[in-house]
């Protein structure tokens, strides 16, 4: 799970995801702000390739979360 600072936009080059916002696949594109906290997931039958592009950093929440924030500074 994480949420942004800026903006995160996300384009499916191939395969699909979904999250709390919806599905997703090839050729779709998604745009996040800091009020979504969300968890992407990749479609099980195949890869998944993404685009994606921050104007700020992801904040990562739930159990790691703190940990994984940490490493992300480096």
């Amino acid at each position: 799970h994480h949420t942004h600072e800026g903006r995160e936009l996300t384009l499916v080059l191939w395969g699909g995801y979904k999250d709390e916002t919806g599905h997703f696949v090839r050729g779709d594109m998604s745009v996040a702000d800091a009020s979504v906290h969300h968890r992407p997931v990749a479609d099980p039958d195949e890869d998944c390739i993404c685009l994606i592009v921050l104007e700020a950093s992801c904040r990562f929440t739930g159990v790691l979360g703190l940990f994984l924030n940490g490493l992300s500074r480096f």
